[in-house]
């Protein structure tokens, strides 16, 4: 017998936001390396039955054991717009305190279905605009031009408590540095659009090259990328932003909009993970394999890391840094005191140098330490989680019967092999229950 609801939820040490993914997409971006298949009517009926079975076990299972509600909920994707009645079945089916989060696709951002969105309780939405430049959005093989990733933002605008804005930048490109192309200065000129808008947040992420993707591996250029990060810093202190995270900026007194940074969470769906303090896992990312193991009365999970109380408080600080600080009195009261003297030992130096500054909790990012953390990310997203996601992308190759929608994008056997990935799965694995 496998994992059931209750033992994953009887390891959390606290309160629990929730993760839904919807994988289904209708086109395929090859910049995303996220969990994501072409969209199947049929399949995608059977996913959505098989994840409201799923959350069900699971709400039951936080309520008897007091976790309810949850303190947020974000659905992510794939495209989840592309089935609006998934969302407002899972937000039906959720309790929930704060935040209903939704990734939009900017041609789905129209009056009516905005509006079916907010009257699910979607309070917050992400806006997956990526450029408001053509020549970016057709390298990126997004399926809408500028002139809609505009109008998507200035119809969202107003109709929800948070509205974040989604850019991609790839320095090679925004340096004009790739010959024939004009886009030299186009991401700066793209969040200045979004701050002219008054959009509440805007999340800048640079370009990543993960090996199974069609883009491919490739080197960053480090100093380019700390210097137009800089340079976007400045414009938003100017627009009257702040940063909140490595890659976020929020205009002043607006709620952030963020699924990575919860302390302790539940993702259901394929693809999705969970850290509920000590443990870590992960469901099945084929689509097949996930809802079989669901109808069949068992928990889609694949992955099991124990990371007992040094791992957890590891995972639990490194996302902590990602919103720009470690909150070290939190880290003593949830691992133990010994915790709580290593991360200080361990923070000391970035004190000294002016990387981090002391807040009445632990520490803040300042000076070079964003730059310090953005390659410390660059380099676990590329050495831990490419390799795992390289290996449960494969599942698509194995699931039958065969079917279009199968994720033929990935290509697994590219991915990224990393000892570092190798020692942790010797260190923390362990094996998920038959």
């Amino acid at each position: 017998m496998g994992l059931t609801a209750a033992e994953v939820l009887a390891g959390a040490d606290g309160r629990l936001g929730a993760y839904v993914h919807i994988p289904f997409c209708s086109s395929i971006c090859p910049f995303c390396p996220y969990n994501k298949v072409l969209a199947d009517d049929a399949l995608a009926r059977r996913y959505v039955a098989a994840l409201c079975t799923e959350i069900g076990w699971y709400v039951q299972a936080a309520e008897r054991a007091g976790l309810t509600p949850f303190t947020s909920l974000y659905l992510g994707g794939g495209t989840p717009t592309l089935y609006p009645r998934a969302i407002g079945a899972v937000i039906a089916a959720v309790p929930v305190s704060g935040e209903r989060a939704v990734e939009v696709l900017p041609t789905h951002a129209t009056p009516d279905r905005l509006d079916e969105l907010a009257g699910f309780g979607v309070d917050s939405v992400s806006i997956g605009a990526q450029s408001f430049h053509d020549e970016v959005l057709r390298r990126l093989r997004r399926p809408h031009d500028a002139a809609t990733a505009r109008i998507a933002v200035s119809t969202a605008l107003g109709r929800f408590d948070c509205v974040d804005v989604d850019l991609i930048v790839d320095v090679a490109w925004d340096a004009g540095r790739v010959s024939g192309t004009g886009l030299a200065g186009a991401f700066l000129a793209d969040l200045v659009t979004c701050f002219e808008l008054g959009v509440d947040q805007v999340s800048t992420y640079p370009l990543m090259r993960f090996g199974y993707t069609p883009f491919g591996t490739a080197r960053h250029d480090r100093r380019r990328e700390h210097a137009v990060l800089a340079e976007a810093a400045a414009l938003a202190e100017a627009a009257g932003y702040q940063r909140r995270s490595v890659w976020t900026f929020n205009r002043r007194g607006s709620r952030p909009y963020t699924s990575i940074t919860r302390r302790r969470y539940v993702g259901w769906g394929a693809g999705a993970t969970s850290f509920t303090g000590r443990d870590y896992y992960v469901e099945h990312f084929g689509v097949r394999s996930y809802a079989q193991d669901v109808e069949q009365g068992r928990l889609p999970i694949a992955r099991h890391l124990r990371l007992g109380r040094w791992g957890g408080a590891g995972y639990d600080a490194f996302w902590q840094a990602y919103a720009g600080g470690v909150d070290v009195a939190a880290l003593q009261a949830d691992f133990g005191p010994a915790v709580g003297l290593a991360a200080r030992a361990l923070l000391a130096p970035g004190l000294l140098i002016g990387d981090v500054r002391r807040t009445r909790r632990g520490v803040a990012l300042a000076g070079h330490g964003w730059d310090r953390y953005h390659d410390l990310e660059r380099a676990v997203t590329y050495h831990l989680i490419e390799p795992l996601w390289a290996q449960m992308l494969a599942e698509h190759a194995r699931e039958s019967p065969p079917s279009s929608c199968r994720a033929r994008w990935a290509r697994p056997e590219r991915g990224r092999r990393s000892r570092s990935w190798a020692l942790t799965c010797r260190a923390f694995e362990r094996p998920v229950p038959p």
